[in-house]
């Protein structure tokens, strides 16, 4: 028998079920002719269809190499989406169309674009499509998904179910229809959906994976366990599943259960970002802060820190991952987190930093500049703006190494003791004396500060509660309360302070989104800041104010809130209390107040 009737004998024996015993026959084979790109590549499918991914991804990316193989290329890009590799497909994606074009190719395009939030671009090829056919369910599908990224909840739930029309057990509508639904808050109608997928598909890998998820957000967990247990089953060597049921064990506090799924994930995929900060928040809760901050870093291989634009690019190439900081010689510029809070929380690493290394610029947010100019007064011209190295190319040449303000933990907080027990930022007291004027027409007891929502990242929800939530803080006679909550909440506040007697109280020329120098003089001078996760809340903490923090349902995914009592180390003045404990408990404020 010659070796392509050798091979499809395998091949038909592989797709009537023996699937192991004809891989080994065709490894068997492979060994003796290597240079068969052919086999190679049927070699590389059987990999892929038994998740032998890493095997299957060197031989493809071999023919890739060797003979610019189309279908090689287009295999390697869907095994990427799949492991949620965006950017690495978008590569591929694009490299195969400047050699054919190719239009299911061409959508899938539209499709990780999508993920990679360049809606435009996607919404722009999709259109293209759809005017040649109007029905084409791809295309739709991709519309209504940046349709409910937008927060077009309502049009994109329109498209899904005009798919559904067309057909009725079409998968990806289904399963889009239970994620818009999850994310506008119908988490009966999200369910239902999911269901009603899987009684289609009970092998979906995708739909199982999605409804864990799901589950999980509903604190559901032993059903969120078993839709993981069961998406393994199906695709046992994924590494993102296990790092999911990691996130589970470790909301459950079984430590032990989230470090072994984690590094079950991480034998899979070596410079998973994600993978690495899951052990590094089981670590850090731990407070085993060397192993915590090692593995934080990998954060620095999330999405959020890779070569996805040019600003990006070039802050990597000079960053700078030493395992300590003694006697380094060249230039080093620190750069902000990504949020306001983040900022604020890692800047209590800024002294330490500065007496042992005097060749280093802070960039910081402009909102924040002056606070650290007078909080370090001796370094105080250390501080520029942000971008104001980072988007100059002749100043940032100077640069030698480039620190992310979150990676200094690994040098300066290796352990509890290396906590300050004190605040480090300072108001101006000009500002202070201002506001001290205005509160001195507010004459009860009790100063009281109060700040309920968050806007600005895929965990406000979580974070976030309603004014009728904060009933037991307003029943508080003796108590003037403040608001200290930015963005658009001024027609909640009204409505409100319409139908309670004890009103929510501005300061007036206030700017609670830009004065971080007045909001810092209004902190300081209350007797107590009650807060969900949000800016002000590490603010707050960072200038010493004693503060009640609510924590989020999901507060597993902020490291510093995630503590084993109600203290965090990173806050003296900050007490932590559960979200729902919070709710259920009329009396915290009262004892902590000790009225």
């Amino acid at each position: 028998m010659n070796l392509i009737s050798q091979i499809n004998n395998i091949l038909k024996r592989f797709e009537t079920g023996d699937k192991l015993k004809s891989y080994e026959d065709l490894q068997r084979i492979f060994k003796k002719n290597k240079g068969n790109n052919l086999l190679r590549y049927n070699l590389a499918v059987i990999q892929q269809n038994l998740n032998l991914n890493k095997e299957a991804r060197t031989n493809y990316i071999y023919l890739i190499k060797v003979e610019k193989n189309l279908k090689a290329m287009i295999n390697l890009y869907n095994m990427d989406i799949v492991e949620s590799n965006y950017y690495e497909a978008l590569n591929t994606i694009e490299n195969i169309l400047k050699i054919q074009r190719i239009e299911n190719v061409d959508k899938d395009k539209a499709f990780v674009l999508y993920k990679l939030n360049r809606i435009v671009e996607a919404k722009k090829i999709c259109m293209f499509y759809l005017k040649e056919n109007n029905a084409d369910l791809s295309c739709l599908s991709v519309i209504g998904q940046c349709l409910a990224h937008e927060g077009n909840y309502d049009e994109a739930i329109k498209i899904f179910e005009n798919i559904l029309q067309i057909d009725s057990k079409n998968l990806s509508a289904l399963n889009s229809l239970a994620k818009t639904y999850q994310e506008k808050g119908e988490k009966t109608k999200a369910e239902e959906y999911y269901l009603r997928a899987l009684k289609i598909n009970k092998l979906s890998f995708y739909l199982l994976n999605n409804i864990a998820g799901f589950y999980r957000e509903e604190s559901s967990y032993n059903k969120a366990i078993n839709y993981y247990k069961q998406a393994l089953s199906v695709n046992p060597n994924n590494a993102y599943i296990y790092n999911n049921l990691a996130k589970i064990y470790f909301d459950l506090n079984n430590h032990k259960e989230a470090l072994e799924s984690s590094f079950k994930a991480l034998e899979m995929k070596k410079n998973d970002g994600d993978i690495k900060k899951t052990i590094s928040f089981i670590y850090l809760k731990d407070h085993d802060f060397k192993n915590g901050w090692n593995y934080f870093d990998g954060r620095l291989d999330l999405e959020d820190f890779k070569e996805k634009n040019n600003y990006v690019k070039k802050l990597n190439s000079k960053l700078y991952r030493s395992s300590n900081l003694k006697n380094k010689r060249g230039k080093f510029i620190i750069v902000r987190e990504q949020g306001v809070g983040d900022e604020i929380l890692y800047s209590s690493m800024y002294g330490d930093l500065l007496s042992d290394i005097d060749n280093t610029i802070i960039e910081c947010d402009p909102r924040l500049l002056n606070l650290y100019k007078r909080s370090f007064p001796e370094y105080s011209e250390k501080f520029v703006g942000h971008g104001t190295i980072t988007n100059h190319e002749e100043k940032f040449k100077e640069i030698d190494n480039v620190i992310y303000a979150g990676s200094l933990g690994r040098y300066y907080r290796k352990n509890f003791k290396d906590f300050k027990k004190n605040s480090y930022l300072k108001v101006d007291k000009k500002k202070f004396e201002e506001i001290q004027k205005k509160l001195s027409i507010y004459k009860k007891e009790y100063k009281i500060g109060l700040s309920w929502k968050s806007f600005n990242n895929q965990f406000a929800k979580d974070k976030s509660l309603n004014l009728k939530d904060l009933n037991n803080i307003f029943n508080l006679t003796n108590c003037d309360i403040f608001n200290l909550q930015y963005g658009d909440v001024k027609n909640e506040i009204n409505s409100f302070n319409s139908i309670n007697k004890n009103k929510l109280l501005n300061i007036e020329g206030l700017d609670l989104f830009n004065d971080f120098e007045g909001i810092a003089s209004l902190l300081k001078s209350l007797d107590v800041f009650v807060s969900i996760s949000n800016s002000t809340a590490h603010l707050a903490g960072a200038l010493g104010v004693k503060t009640i923090l609510i924590k989020p349902e999901n507060f597993a995914v902020f490291h510093y809130w995630n503590q084993k009592t109600d203290d965090t180390p990173w806050y003296d003045s900050v007490k932590l209390i559960d979200k729902k404990d919070f709710l259920q408990n009329s009396k915290f404020l009262k004892n902590f107040l000790r009225i």
